[in-house]
């Protein structure tokens, strides 16, 4: 897994890295804020990562609304396991 981490970019690996940590829904401006990426760089990855089914997007009112999915909980467990190791 931490060699698939390494392939890949460091805004997608912050992205990832920030919703393991975080189990909350967050909107996708609160993301682009805590990692300080561009808000369109945000919404990128986050739908990149909607078309390998690791996030669901919900619109509440204007917002969109970001949840990990279990496969991205699936992917969060086997990094905790590899970084203890």
């Amino acid at each position: 897994m931490k060699e698939l981490l390494a392939l890949i970019p460091e805004n997608r690996r912050k992205f990832i890295a920030f919703l393991c940590e975080n189990d909350a829904p967050h909107s996708l401006s609160q993301i682009s804020h805590s990692l300080r990426l561009v808000h369109q760089t945000t919404r990128k990855i986050a739908y990149e990562f909607v078309a390998l089914g690791f996030v669901k997007i919900y619109n509440i009112g204007r917002a969109k609304v970001v949840m990990r999915t279990e496969k991205l909980k699936e992917v969060c467990n086997d990094i905790r396991k590899n970084a203890r190791v």
